[in-house]
């Protein structure tokens, strides 16, 4: 297993603020960059690609992530539409049409581009990698960094994993799937509707009353870069709605299934073998007190990604840091932070 990566040094700060431009717009999807408006360090910049979770959190919650990642980082961010705003003649939109956009966006950024899968799209981005990596012409990611990333959710498993696990798909299309009612573009759209995950978290929330987690630090004390203009929990709570196909997709490929760990993970009928990932450098970092991605459940990759050599693989675990700790709040910028803009400009 890999050695912990040792403590960077001279990581250039939170830039005084930033604008976006889009690249690709599409039914589901946008692909944006971002340039700083402050100070930043010079040319030449580690080009990054950050995959925004696929569970429903709106991307203003990835404020902390942006604004300090922009300031050394050529920083793109592939986010996701809210689903009831996607007209029903669009189709539907599973984990294939999501694997699709990550692959496209890698093409779009080409060989130098340093790939981020937080949480829900660590899986993805690893998957999108391994795809690549069987490929003789298209552009790979130079690096890959998961962070609190579900790639195997029989390891360490957490309440929300064993609910997953121990309910069928029918049981889940039958309470977890609502269509989207009239007066919004989406109308006639099957989704994991906001409404349906709010209920969802605040029970997370209520479990966590007597026993604190970082949800619960954050509602007391905001440790967020601006916690006035961007509040952590308001940018939480704004959930977005889920094409009901990604939803069960990632039900059946990853809880039911375990398809990527087990080998039997495919894309449109290719296969996804992780084994042939070699020339991506890979960054794994978890949290020891996350009970929505349980600790081991994102290092896993490093095991099915063997043909990576040795010096070009880390990874962290930060034993007080909750899901939330790492990618927003002190735990983000003074441990999460360091570590990713070290490893990203070591692949310079």
């Amino acid at each position: 297993m890999p050695e912990p990566l040792p403590l960077p040094h001279d990581i250039p700060q939170s830039p005084g603020g930033f604008t976006e431009e889009i690249l690709r717009d599409g039914a589901f999807g946008r692909l944006l960059r971002f340039h700083a408006t402050g100070d930043r360090e010079p040319a030449p910049l580690p080009r990054t690609l950050l995959v925004a979770p696929l569970s429903g959190v709106n991307p203003r919650l990835l404020y902390d992530m942006v604004a300090d990642l922009v300031a050394g980082t050529e920083l793109h961010l592939l986010e996701w539409r809210d689903a009831a705003e996607v007209p029903a003649a669009c189709g539907g939109f599973g984990l294939p049409n999501c694997l699709s956009q990550v692959l496209e966006a890698v093409q779009d950024l080409g060989e130098e581009v340093n790939l981020i899968g937080l949480c829900q799209s660590a899986l993805p981005a690893l998957a999108a990698t391994a795809l690549l990596a069987s490929s003789r012409t298209l552009a790979k990611p130079r690096g890959l960094v998961l962070i609190g990333g579900k790639i195997d959710p029989c390891v360490n498993s957490t309440p929300g994993d064993r609910f997953a696990m121990t309910h069928s798909l029918d049981w889940f299309r039958e309470h977890a799937i609502t269509t989207v009612t009239a007066g919004r573009p989406g109308a006639g759209r099957p989704v994991y509707a906001r409404t349906t995950q709010e209920k969802v978290l605040w029970s997370y929330v209520n479990r966590h009353l007597a026993d604190g987690c970082d949800i619960i630090t954050k509602a007391l004390h905001d440790d967020g870069s601006d916690p006035k203009g961007h509040p952590f929990l308001p940018s939480l709570g704004s959930l977005i709605d889920v094409p009901a196909e990604l939803f069960l997709d990632v039900i059946g490929t990853v809880y039911h299934a375990r398809a990527l760990p087990q080998g039997r993970m495919t894309w449109f009928d290719l296969p996804v073998d992780t084994s042939a990932v070699r020339d991506t450098a890979l960054l794994t970092i978890e949290g020891g007190r996350d009970d929505i991605a349980g600790p081991g459940q994102c290092r896993v990759a490093h095991e099915l990604c063997p043909g990576i050599p040795q010096d070009r693989r880390g990874h962290r675990l930060l034993p007080g840091a909750g899901h939330f700790d790492l990618f927003h709040g002190t735990v983000w910028r003074e441990q999460v932070r360091p570590v990713v803009s070290e490893f990203l400009h070591q692949r310079l």
